[in-house]
Parts: structure tokens; sequence; C-alpha cells
């Protein structure tokens, strides 16, 4: 189904709207886009940031802890095993004096004896028999000679086994001051958990993190990046630290994306108005600009139905003043060319050639202006060379009324169409004209060549976005030979076939108008095997044939 053609008072209002509001709801549009994925990188970025300053920090931490337990360490191997409580505080506040709080430093012996602690209390978990095969008490028999990091009922401790070959002398155990982690959670401003490598959750600035049994959520327990959790977007930074502890990061990213919907809102509210302003001021504007194309739409209406007595008369440019006055004088040269032919009413077949020849000028004149009307005022100087290009063609179709032409004369005209449409299509359309010079000064019927492109223009952009169209005119014998070759939509068998039907006949009896007239034409002028025929395949594109006699001029 074709689309409606809407006027031409409509097609400049709908381009104001176009070129003056699209670009700016664009605009907007690409704004919004960088405000909120710049938001969004900057948020991700900063998070982060956040994570790996807290993991170094933490890990800072943990490393000044790891080399306290080695001083005491060194301390009580060198003491022959036993426990200096001078040296040992002094290992303690020379290490840990940054923090303020003092944690608790514990020997045990294999038994679970305390040996010594810098704190009146010990935790049950260091003395109590079910404990001496978990927590702590597991990683230091299992990781004989290295020191280990385990959270144990809430507690960091950072434990140490000193062994005597392959005995286990003690145990050292440093219970970190809880205050010292949870208050690098407590100033962040996005939730924040440091876990141990099992999930267990040591210090927290949110419950929201954390499951009931205080293990951090299954649903934030992978790698890094966005997670969607109860209807919410939310982005994760995960980073596991080298000495058993995991930091987690999340920003809520629901609230971002609630306001820059609130400024989607709101812009979408003012463009609202914007449009509806616009849509007033250029229905007026609209109708101010195209009142010549609406007088030029009148006469050419009124010449179609037969009034030859209209008088065209443009005066707001220049160019729309040159139109009106070829119009008038193509009208008049018309109307002396009826004349003419009347005169000649008594010759059928010349009579007939003639009407032929007036019906085809208003024909093409048409299709010019329907392609030139859509660019005005959208391009001045496109427009420009547009109207000069179709001031050209109106010169030459009413410099005189001969029935034949040299070749290169109805080049250069066909020069002139093939510029409106180089710049009504642009880039969508391609063309080739590849004639000999050595049939340039032969004579043709005139106007031959343009119908038979704008048949290949009208036909081969049905359901395309591009075509290309080759015109080859050469010498075969003594006969003029010129082909149009298209790559557009083709026609189907059925319409061929009709069309095929129509240029054997004498009156037209189908809508191919410009085909037939030049068939017939053809026909009226010249006796003999001459005249147009033509192919076509369906979604292959047409090719158009003509075949003339040789006269020189």
């Amino acid at each position: 189904m074709n689309k409606e053609t809407v006027s031409f008072r409509e097609s400049i209002r709908r381009t104001f709207i176009r070129y003056s509001l699209v670009p700016v709801v664009a605009a907007a549009v690409v704004v919004l886009v960088i405000i909120g994925f710049s938001w969004t990188y900057s948020m991700a970025y900063l998070n982060q940031k956040d994570n790996k300053q807290t993991a170094e920090e933490l890990t800072r931490i943990v490393n000044i802890y790891y080399q306290m337990v080695d001083d005491v360490e060194e301390s009580y191997v060198n003491n022959g095993f036993n426990v200096s409580k001078d040296e040992t505080f002094k290992h303690i506040y020379a290490r840990c004096s940054e923090f303020g709080e003092i944690g608790n430093l514990i020997f045990l012996s294999p038994d679970r004896e305390v040996l010594f602690s810098s704190k009146n209390t010990v935790p049950f978990f260091l003395t109590a028999k079910q404990y001496s095969d978990w927590g702590i008490w597991y990683a230091i028999k299992e990781n004989k000679g290295s020191t280990q990091t385990v959270l144990t009922e809430k507690s960091l401790c950072i434990g140490r086994g000193v062994y005597d070959g392959d005995n286990l002398k003690c145990a050292i155990v440093y219970i970190v001051p809880g205050d010292v982690i949870s208050s690098m959670a407590g100033v962040k401003e996005r939730f924040l958990a440091i876990t141990d490598k099992n999930g267990w959750i040591y210090a927290s600035n949110t419950k929201k993190l954390e499951d009931s049994y205080g293990k951090i959520l299954d649903v934030y327990n992978k790698e890094s990046g966005y997670i969607k959790q109860n209807n919410g977007l939310f982005y994760l930074c995960k980073s596991v630290t080298n000495k058993g502890l995991t930091i987690y990061t999340v920003d809520d990213m629901s609230h971002n994306i609630r306001i820059i919907m609130l400024l989607i809102g709101v812009i979408v509210f003012v463009f609202m108005g914007i449009v509806l302003i616009t849509y007033r001021s250029t229905d007026k504007n609209s109708e101010k600009y195209t009142q010549d194309i609406k007088k030029i739409e009148t006469a050419f209406e009124a010449v179609s139905n037969g009034d030859f007595n209209v008088s065209l008369n443009t005066d707001s440019s220049k160019e729309f003043k040159i139109i009106g006055s070829d119009f008038n004088e193509m009208l008049n040269g018309l109307k002396d060319q009826i004349e003419k032919n009347k005169e000649l009413a008594t010759n059928a077949a010349f009579s007939q050639l003639k009407q032929l020849e007036s019906q085809l000028n208003p024909h093409f004149l048409f299709n010019t202006l329907d392609n030139i009307r859509f660019m005005a005022k959208i391009d001045a100087a496109k427009a420009d060379k547009m109207i000069v290009s179709l001031s050209g063609i109106l010169r030459y179709t009413i410099k005189d009324m001969r029935q034949e032409v040299p070749l290169f004369e109805d080049l250069d005209a066909l020069q002139y169409y093939l510029n409106i449409l180089q710049i009504r299509f642009n880039k969508r359309f391609k063309y080739e004209i590849n004639v000999g010079d050595d049939i340039k000064d032969c004579l043709i019927p005139k106007l031959l060549l343009q119908p038979i492109l704008e048949n290949a223009i009208k036909y081969g952009f049905e359901g395309r976005e591009k075509l290309s169209v080759k015109i080859r005119g050469y010498q075969m014998a003594d006969k003029l030979v010129f082909v149009c070759e298209d790559d557009g939509a083709g026609i189907d068998e059925e319409r061929l076939s009709e069309i095929r039907r129509s240029l054997e006949k004498e009156e037209n009896e189908s809508n191919h108008y410009g085909l037939f007239n030049i068939h017939r034409r053809i026909k009226l002028m010249y006796k003999g095997d001459f005249g147009l025929s033509i192919d076509s395949k369906i979604n292959e594109g047409c090719t158009v044939r003509i075949v003339l006699p040789k006269k020189l001029t």
C-alpha cells in the first residue's frame, strides 16, 4: 500500500518541527544518557576506590598485628620457651600503640592452659575443650609455622603455633580490638561488610547485607558487578586480602535511577509544552511560507483539468518569480502548440502525435515540481540549485516546438533533472550515463530520455532504500539503441504483461502513460521496427530498451 502524500504546507510544518524540536530532544536525551552513565560510572568507580582503600588499610593493620605476633614469638623462643611479661608488653605497645586500644595477647599451652594474658579475661573458645579442634585451634594445627586469621565467636583472632621441632610448645593468639576494625566500616558512605573466608561478618555498617545467622547474604557472595535484589539495583565491589579477610562495599543504585527518571519526567513535561507551542506557531509560519506553492498547485491543477487561461503570479522570492514567469511562458507555448495541432487535424497520425507531445510536457513538470516541493525552505542553497535546474527544464521544454533535437541537447536537459534527483535522494540515488560521442549529434525525439528516468524513479524506489540507474546509448548498424537499467523493485509478471499489451495498442488502457507515450510517439514519427520494449523481474530491477533510426542533423 503506497504511503499517502501530504501537502507541501504540512511538509514544511513537519520540517519546522523536525529540525527545531528533534535536535533539541535528541541532545537532551544524549545529555541524560551521559549524565546517567557518568553518574553510574562514578558511583562504581568510587565504590571500587573505597573498597581498595579499605582493603589496603585492613591489610596494613593486620600486617602490624602479624609483626607483633612474630616479635613476641621470637622473644618467647629466645627466652627458652618462657614468657617474659616485660618484653611481651613492650612488643605489644610498640606495635599497637597507634590504635589507642590494646587487644588481648594470650599464650596457651597445647592443653589450652593460659600461660600469659595481657588482659584479665580469656575468651572461653580458647580454653574450652569443645573448641580444641575448631576455630583458631584448628587453623594453628593445620598451618604449622604460619600466622592465621580466624573469626571465632565474633572475635577476630590472629594466631600462630610455636613449635620445637614437631612438638607444639604453645599457641600465641591475639584478639583484635573490635573498635579498630569496626571504625573502618562506620565512616563509609555506602554499605560495607568485612568477613572471613567463610562469609561470617566481623564488622559492618548495616544489617542489610547479613542473614539471620550473621553471614553475608548469598546474593552478595558473587563477583563484583551489578546485582538485582528486591526490585532494586545494587553495585557490589568485592576484594579478598591475603590475610583471609573479604571486604564487601555495596551501593544502592535504585536511588540514582529514581533521580534520573524524575529528571526525564521533568524534561518530557517541558518538551510537551514546547511541542504544543511549536505546533501552533509552525502552522502559521508554514501557511505564510507556502502561499506561492499553493498558487503553483492551483495553477497546475487547472491546467490538468484543461483550463489553459490561468496565469501564475508568484512574488514571495526571486526563485518563485522565475517559476511563475517560466510557467506562464510554457503555458503560452503550449496553447500555441495546441492551436497548431488543430490546424493539422486532417492528418490523423500527425494530430495524434502532437496530442501525445502536449500531454508529455505537463506530465514531467508535475513530477519535477513534486520532487522540488520537498526540498524548498529546508536548504536554501540546494533549493536554489533545484529551482535553477527546474527553470532549465522549463526553458528547454518551451524553447521551440521541434519534434526532433540533437541527442546532446536532450542529455543537457536530462542533467538538470538529475541535479534535482541527486539533491532530493542524495546518497540513496546513483546514476551512470554512458553515451557514445559518435551519436551525440544524431536526432532523437525531444524529451525522450527524461520520461524513462522518471519511470525508473517512480517504480524503482518502491520498498527500496537505494536505487542505481544506468543509461546507455550506442549505434548498432543504422539504428540508435538506448537502454535504461535500474536495480529497483522490478515488476511482477502480471503487471509486466499488462504493460506489454498496452504498448501494442493505439490507445492507452493502462496507468503507464510515460512508457506508452514514448512508444506511441516513436511509432507515429518513424516507420519501421522501432519503439520501446521492457523487461523486468520482481526485486531485480527493470530494463527499458528504445530503438530509433539513425538520423544526422
